[in-house]
């Protein structure tokens, strides 16, 4: 093989590792306590009159079964904080994050915790799934696949959290889907997909508590997330922003929205921007995409594998190769 060759192989595996780190990156510095609550007061109705320092501090907690399969810390919670700031020290954990099925394979979460709902006078708990994408349009529909996630969290709990016919112990879930990129017009929006009852005749109504258990939260950021009036699209939007240095996202989190950056979340910051400033300039110079392209154009890679590195199907690849070439 010639060292051309090698060296676009390199490239190419380089470029997907920095993605990984980057990714990881993200996920770490969403699961902070203090970041989660902003998206929870933005995108869940029962937050919306909690301030985002109750729900960091008091409300996302979680039941211990639940957290012992999938929710755990990894930074002891032993900052004191009387100043008013969220406490920047907590964090959801990302690992063991896994929902097995020997039929389905494996599902891995980017972040799932579990919240506590206030102002209810029996204690109500909701399991939420976060999951971080680049695109709002990948080959497939989002909310059809936050419908797949949040079925896997309900039929999970069996065996934990209810036993044989105790379905009234489940446990409502929600599947928050967070868009970076997307096109204007769909930029700078939240979409809930959820259950409702239609009466079809007759007046009973069933409690909304008995079916209202999973509902899919689409974030989608885009260009005009940066300026948006909500809270959360405009926070992970500047998070997320390849135009801003590390010194300015982490001035907007800590002036703006009142988060304190403790070491982690200022190394999680600076890696996010010392990656994405890689892989804007690693996409300038040759682009993910068309080393692939190559890759298969020289007999290096098959179309099929190609299109597993790139993360898309083998059609859809197949198509943009021969865009490409033609």
């Amino acid at each position: 093989m010639s060292q051309f060759v090698d060296s676009e192989i390199s490239q190419t595996l380089e470029a997907a590792g920095a993605e990984a780190r980057y990714d990881a990156a993200a996920r770490k510095l969403v699961a902070q306590k203090s970041i989660l609550a902003y998206i929870l007061k933005s995108s869940m109705d029962e937050f919306a009159d909690v301030s985002v320092k109750q729900i960091a501090d008091e409300l996302i907690d979680g039941s211990p079964q639940v957290s012992e399969a999938a929710v755990f810390q990894d930074v002891s919670d032993v900052l004191e904080n009387d100043n008013g700031q969220l406490n920047g020290s907590d964090r959801i954990h990302d690992m063991s994050t896994e929902d097995i099925s020997i039929l389905e394979g494996t599902v891995r979460y980017d972040i799932r915790f579990v919240v506590k709902i206030p102002d209810v006078e029996e204690k109500v708990e909701v399991i939420v799934n976060i999951e971080i994408q680049n695109s709002d349009r990948p080959n497939y529909p989002i909310p059809k696949r936050g419908i797949y996630y949040g079925s896997r969290l309900i039929s999970s709990q069996r065996g934990t959290i209810f036993k044989n016919q105790e379905y009234g112990k489940i446990k409502k879930v929600v599947s928050i889907w967070i868009c970076e990129n997307t096109s204007n017009n769909r930029s700078d929006s939240i979409n809930e997909y959820l259950f409702e009852e239609k009466c079809r005749r007759g007046s009973y109504h069933e409690k909304t508590e008995n079916f209202d258990l999973i509902r899919v939260i689409v974030m989608r950021l885009g260009s005009e997330g940066v300026k948006s009036d909500d809270n959360a699209i405009r926070l992970l939007s500047n998070i997320f922003s390849s135009n801003k240095t590390a010194d300015e996202k982490k001035k907007l989190l800590s002036e703006e929205f009142h988060i304190n950056i403790t070491e982690l979340i200022n190394e999680e910051v600076s890696q996010m921007c010392n990656l994405s400033a890689g892989l804007v300039k690693k996409g300038k110079e040759e682009g993910a995409m068309e080393v692939l392209f190559k890759l298969v154009k020289k007999g290096v890679l098959s179309i099929s594998a190609a299109a597993e590195e790139a993360g898309i199907s083998s059609s859809i690849f197949e198509q943009k190769y021969k865009e490409f070439y033609n």
